[in-house]
């Protein structure tokens, strides 16, 4: 199961949990009620004369008592079985963070600056949306691109792809913005496989940008595809 289903299925649970549990509590809240009821019957009954009329109305006490208790262990078993989802739910999530946490220990990398020298870093978030993640140096303080939100950017405006595209390090293709689809900005800049990941970045140098993909048919050269830098920020947010 994906990140992305494993988080929908249980929000799935949590809503499903959510409605059972309301639901109960309204049952609850009519038990009492007709508990309250019965209560006030008795005293009536208990005040009431030996008489036929005190026989039929003590008849319909036990009749009444009968169905409550019958409600009542309606609901107690319904509370049995929404408190075993919770716990079931409960430990779903434990291990998601517990699998989550583990497959954040086992990817760690070694990555290398533009000048070869390398870098202990790891993985910090993983989207399960898109196809990005987030990994953290420790002890360098790396200069970074400023970002820049791609729809502020016209068809046409001049973009450059950054990687290392086939095992070429710190190539640059260029290119322009053949337009937007979706999460997606399309270009002709040339994305070939190993250089997904790098920025795409305008002429004065700010990221609109994450190379991904590109389209192939046999006939002619495909158009790139970069997620926006703006869907990325968004997605991965709290970090």
């Amino acid at each position: 199961m994906s990140g992305a289903t494993q988080a929908a299925d249980t929000s799935a649970q949590a809503a499903v949990l959510a409605r059972r549990t309301a639901q109960i509590d309204i049952q609850a809240q009519r038990l009492q009620a007709s508990r309250d009821e019965l209560d006030a019957f008795k005293r009536y009954i208990d005040d009431q004369p030996e008489s036929v009329t005190r026989q039929y109305n003590e008849s319909r006490y036990r009749e009444s008592l009968a169905r409550y208790q019958a409600g009542q262990r309606a609901l107690d078993e319904a509370r049995r079985k929404l408190s075993a989802q919770r716990s079931s739910l409960e430990a779903a999530l434990l291990q998601k963070r517990i699998d989550d946490g583990m497959a954040a220990l086992n990817q760690n990398f070694t990555i290398r600056l533009a000048d070869n020298t390398p870098l202990y870093a790891y993985v910090v978030e993983i989207s399960d949306d898109n196809d990005l993640a987030v990994l953290k140096v420790d002890g360098y303080a790396t200069p970074f691109l400023k970002a820049r939100n791609p729809l502020t950017c016209a068809q046409g405006d001049p973009v450059y792809a950054i990687g290392n595209p086939v095992t070429l390090r710190n190539s640059v293709a260029s290119g322009v913005v053949s337009g937007f689809k979706g999460p997606f900005v399309k270009t002709n800049a040339q994305i070939y496989p190993g250089n997904s990941g790098g920025p795409l970045v305008t002429s004065q140098g700010n990221v609109i940008g994450i190379n991904t993909f590109k389209t192939l048919t046999r006939k002619f050269e495909g158009l790139g595809f970069a997620i926006s830098i703006q869907v990325a920020l968004d997605d991965l947010e709290s970090i």
